[in-house]
């Protein structure tokens, strides 16, 4: 039982929110009827679904600020709603969408970011009747990309610009994916009521099932690094918000099970498995909850909640762009309906004139010499991985970016 009272390092961790003037402010966001996060960021980057229709979106640099105008550039992206993006771990250049229109399209955000509207992309990909719910990238393995519409799931090589794998056992919509930190499996969440692991790699792709929330609304789910758990959010069957980890060895039964609240909005679970720190997002809410994740019992323990701005969309930043010499250890950027706001989580210490080797594990890099089709012929290549301190950075704070694209 000692285990369970031993203190963390990051037990402390308060977010810190700055003053108006120092978010981006004057934004018009609409209500999305979406599963994606309708933000995301790059080290460089964030993008975000702009106006009511949502169909464009705004591209701005990750430390921009201030009041913007209605006539500032945008990337005109779709012809109907935006429902996810992702930034490329490897390119903070290389933005992926997906719409209600039924298309998947890649972009290349120049380095000096948007000097003017950008409406072309530099490849498509079609799901033909059924409009794209998800898009995201391999971990590991350079320019591959899933998509999901409807109950399909595929992977497509951005280099041959060719569909790779496809896999429509479920039986109905997708709702959310997430790849194991290795990118040797994924798991996704369905309105059937039902968690799936998946190996694209494998014949019988779909290796494991199980029963996920009692609830009729949406459910999350998120792999918890690179351990054989997963994480999913959903509602139990009296409507309660609830979260369930299971471990693949024993998948049928969770291995821990919390309920929260009546709350309505699904709760977007952001994990970051460096901290093992949990934050819990709904649209619609105006609190952030933040847990660290244990692998023993009690496996959630729950720390300082933020209460603010309804939340329209969140997301976490990545490591490279955080501020170690203040001790930020996470970044969120809540999109609200009309501004972004950067929550900074802060370990205190009394001092931040050092670098806190302790707070910063190292992190995969943004480099990696595996491709989507030597992945998918079974290739598997750890990504390096890079430290955090200053001092030690191969670039030091400047983040790395794509030139151009086509590709390599």
């Amino acid at each position: 039982m000692a285990w369970r009272f031993k203190a963390s390092k990051y037990k402390n961790a308060a977010p810190i929110v700055p003053k108006p003037e120092n978010y981006v402010r004057d934004i018009c966001v609409g209500s999305y009827q979406t599963y994606g996060n309708n933000i995301a960021a790059s080290a460089m980057f964030m993008a975000f679904n702009w106006e009511h229709a949502g169909s464009s979106l705004a591209v701005l640099p990750l430390k921009d600020f201030g009041r913007k105008s209605k006539l500032m550039p945008l990337l005109h992206a779709h012809t109907d709603t935006v429902t996810d993006m992702e930034f490329s771990p490897f390119h903070d250049g290389l933005l992926a969408t997906g719409s209600q229109d039924c298309l998947v399209k890649i972009w290349h955000i120049p380095k000096e970011g948007l000097e003017e509207s950008i409406s072309n992309p530099e490849c498509t990909f079609s799901h033909k009747q059924r409009r794209v719910e998800t898009v995201g990238f391999h971990p590991c393995a350079d320019f591959l990309l899933y998509s999901t519409s409807f109950t399909t799931l595929t992977l497509w090589d951005l280099i041959s610009e060719q569909e790779i794998f496809s896999n429509a056992d479920h039986t109905e919509v997708i709702q959310s994916v997430s790849w194991k930190r290795d990118g040797t499996l994924l798991v996704t969440s369905c309105k059937d009521k039902q968690l799936r692991i998946l190996d694209p790699r494998t014949e019988q792709s779909c290796l494991k099932s199980a029963n996920s929330h009692a609830g009729i609304k949406d459910s999350r789910v998120v792999w918890l690094g690179e351990q054989d758990k997963v994480l999913s959010t959903g509602f139990d069957a009296q409507r309660l918000r609830q979260i369930i980890i299971r471990d693949l060895r024993n998948f049928s039964q969770p291995e821990k099970t919390l309920e929260l609240d009546c709350s309505t909005g699904i709760l977007i679970p952001l994990y970051d498995a460096d901290t093992g720190m949990l934050f819990l997002a709904g649209k619609g809410d105006t609190t952030i909850g933040y847990m660290e994740v244990s692998e023993r019992d009690p496996y959630l323990i729950e720390g300082i909640r933020h209460s603010g701005e309804q939340t329209k969309g969140v997301c976490l930043v990545p490591k490279r762009a955080l501020n170690v010499m203040q001790g930020e250890v996470n970044r969120i950027l809540q999109l609200t309906s009309s501004s972004v706001i950067p929550i900074m989580y802060q370990v205190p210490r009394k001092t931040y004139r050092d670098f806190h080797a302790d707070l910063y594990p190292d992190t995969p890099g943004y480099k990696t010499e595996l491709t989507a089709s030597l992945w998918m012929q079974g290739k598997n290549i750890p990504l390096p991985k890079i430290s955090l301190d200053p001092a030690k950075r191969e670039n030091g704070e400047e983040p790395i970016i794509v030139s151009c694209l086509k590709f390599i």
